[in-house]
């Protein structure tokens, strides 16, 4: 055997040794030896630190209001009227919130007439002093004629205690309408009493 022949039997040998001790468990022992890095310590992935939370921008505080909300007594003969508060981002959103207010009562001698009605748009033309309305009426909000007159007396002492609310546009799903629920001519638009 020549020495080149001899050095690749001799590296094969050693090769066969050590995937033999391996097989069996052991750890392996290089020439020399020294001993491999282990291969059983775990891996560990280097931890980025954590960004730095960005603090939300603080929301405004609300503002808020007192006004007048007006609701039917329990037989639908008069209107009862309550103080409430209001609570609105944008002085825009004022009229909205004081017809939301008509939704609901914590009296019961206080009957509400709106709360199975969605106010769907609430728009105010300052310059002509000019709210308009769109109603989506639920089952529940079809009243006799008594009930739909309180309806219009609530809605028009509601809207007209605001100085600035000149005339008062109302629609029904969009669409301008005779009578609200068929039994009082509703006028368009209604204007603010003298």
């Amino acid at each position: 055997m020549t020495k080149t022949s001899r050095l690749f039997h001799g590296v094969l040998l050693v090769s066969a040794i050590t995937l033999s001790l391996t097989a069996c468990g052991q750890k392996p022992q290089m020439i020399g030896g020294a001993t491999p890095p282990s291969t059983d310590a775990p891996l560990t992935t280097p931890v980025a630190p954590s960004p730095t939370p960005i603090p939300s921008p603080t929301p405004e505080p609300l503002k808020q209001k007192t006004v007048k909300a007006f609701y039917s007594d329990q037989d639908e003969m008069k209107l009862v009227e309550k103080e409430v508060t209001i609570s609105y981002k944008l002085d825009s959103d004022v009229y909205e919130a004081a017809l939301k207010a008509l939704k609901k009562s914590d009296d019961p001698k206080a009957v509400s007439l709106f709360d199975d009605l969605t106010f769907t748009s609430t728009a105010f033309d300052k310059a002509k002093g000019e709210l308009k309305i769109d109603l989506k009426f639920g089952p529940k909000t079809q009243l006799g004629a008594p009930g739909e007159e309180l309806f219009l007396q609530a809605l028009k002492k509601t809207v007209f205690q605001f100085p600035e609310v000149k005339t008062l546009y109302v629609l029904k799903d969009g669409k301008q309408v005779d009578s609200l629920m068929g039994h009082i001519e509703l006028p368009y638009p209604i204007k603010r009493p003298n």
